[in-house]
């Protein structure tokens, strides 16, 4: 197809020729019931696309922070983004604060953060959200058994897509124990 036309487009595109291909063959209610499943399907295939991209902003997260790549925190969070991680990371204000917050939480540490179970809701072409559960271990240095921090929890982000699909607002909820470990490493 033309490199002009949008994906979704293209997919739509496909999808009816398909369907004036088999409509030779059909039965009136037949042709019907094709049309009607084609349009839900390329509907489904646009917000797919939205969904994977969504997806990919969010798994981009944990190799940001865990390879101590600050700046690839612009792929993740808007210019404005504001974000919850409680405790003192509980206001941070705006793409520089959140990468400067976070980079000063993983400073003495390394960090390994592993992304779980993932629900995004993509309510129109321009906001979505998502639940991502989260478990993220801190290795304090030297490493040794009692050198290290778990936290469990999920991330709740609101996104918004301008050019790319950024997060707008993460906030972190903490379930079960939180954090269990040696939470001196932490200066707790």
């Amino acid at each position: 197809m033309a490199s002009w036309i949008p994906k979704s487009a293209t997919s739509t595109i496909i999808i009816l020729l398909i369907s004036i291909l088999v409509t030779f063959t059909m039965q009136p209610f037949d042709l019907l019931k094709q049309t009607v499943f084609l349009l839900a399907a390329s509907t489904y295939a646009a917000d797919l696309t939205a969904w994977e991209q969504i997806h990919q902003v969010i798994h981009t997260y944990p190799l940001a922070i865990d390879g101590k790549n600050y700046d690839l925190f612009e792929k993740v969070f808007e210019r404005d983004a504001v974000a919850n991680y409680t405790g003192p990371l509980s206001n941070l204000q705006g793409l520089s604060a959140i990468q400067s917050g976070l980079a000063a939480s993983v400073a003495t540490v390394d960090s390994q953060h592993l992304l779980g179970t993932t629900t995004i809701d993509v309510a129109d072409a321009e906001t979505a959200n998502s639940t991502t559960y989260f478990q993220g271990t801190l290795f304090g240095k030297p490493y040794h058994p009692g050198s290290l921090v778990t936290l469990y929890g999920y991330y709740l982000d609101d996104f918004v897509h301008k050019n790319d699909w950024l997060i707008s607002k993460r906030t972190l909820v903490f379930q079960g124990p939180g954090m269990v470990g040696n939470l001196s490493l932490l200066g707790m």
